[in-house]
């Protein structure tokens, strides 16, 4: 790989401010970069070996984030499919772009549609309890608060590595007039009960019966569930593991939390308002439904 390729990548590894969906397009933006970079290559097994090492590279830098996965291997296959119609190289790096360009848009598109169907679930003058920091989790609370819902969060404090992640999630609230108060995380017991709701994003659902989200979620889950409040499980279809990346992991890496799926109340995603046990119905053509590029 270029030096820039491996640069950008080693950015998305050490990223500790952002969610999965920002990430995972800036991982998408790299793949469509390595189209142009590699644009004047004359073998088609060249161009290819290089978005698979690529790929290869971008997965391992954030293995839990399973929305960087998925999308970087549905556009490395597409374009092994695509070198199987056509001897064409520059046929190919053009199908290539058109792919990595759809893959980018859809991925925008999903919060968009998540925005419409999540905010009715937060009800005027509601308590919303949440942890960690989800990109999805705050667009969907600014969208409802732009469509007149009254209410106010409770940011657990979620510290890691000096990182406060609650505060991270409340300084963006704030710049949309949104009332969030930090609890410490020690205090999580103490404040759960007046919550009316609990809404969590999640890095992975994965069909061994957890998701994957950054910490405490399993103990505000837990405490939630205890007092009977609903826990509501906000992230694109592109979160979701039916081809396993994740099915080998005991242990999440450092700052993250599996929680068991039974916590869950519903999982909202753009497509459908799911119980948990309905994910293990969906597979990959679930989540990139949208029809594939063809380029003459």
């Amino acid at each position: 790989m270029k030096p820039q390729i491996k640069k950008r990548i080693e950015s998305i590894r050490k990223d500790r401010q952002h969610g999965a969906t920002w990430l995972t397009e800036k991982a998408l933006e790299i793949l469509r970069d390595i189209c142009d970079i590699y644009y004047a290559h004359d073998r088609q097994e060249d161009f290819i070996k290089e978005i698979a090492e690529a790929v290869v590279a971008i997965i391992t830098a954030r293995p839990s984030m399973v929305s960087i996965a998925n999308f970087s291997t549905q556009f490395l296959e597409e374009v092994q499919a695509g070198a199987s119609g056509s001897r064409s190289t520059i046929k190919l790096k053009k199908r290539a772009y058109a792919i990595v360009t759809r893959l980018l848009e859809l991925n925008a598109k999903s919060t968009a549609l998540l925005c419409k169907k999540a905010y009715p679930v937060i009800k005027n003058r509601s308590i919303v309890m949440t942890c960690s920091y989800s990109d999805t989790v705050c667009t969907v609370l600014e969208y409802a608060c732009s469509r007149g819902k009254d209410f106010k969060v409770l940011a657990i404090q979620s510290l890691f590595n000096n990182i406060s992640y609650g505060e991270i999630t409340a300084e963006r609230l704030k710049k949309s007039n949104i009332v969030c108060r930090i609890i410490p995380d020690s205090q999580i017991a103490w404040h759960v009960a007046r919550a009316d709701m609990t809404i969590l994003g999640a890095d992975a659902i994965c069909w061994q019966g957890w998701l994957l989200n950054g910490t405490p979620s399993h103990k505000l889950a837990n405490l939630s569930n205890m007092r009977n409040i609903p826990v509501y499980v906000i992230c694109s279809k592109s979160k979701f593991d039916p081809r396993g990346f994740l099915a080998g992991i005991i242990e999440p890496e450092p700052g993250f939390d599996k929680v068991p799926l039974k916590l869950i109340n519903s999982i909202i995603s753009e497509a459908e308002i799911y119980r948990p046990d309905q994910i293990y119905d969906l597979t990959n053509d679930d989540i990139f439904r949208s029809r594939r590029v063809r380029v003459d």
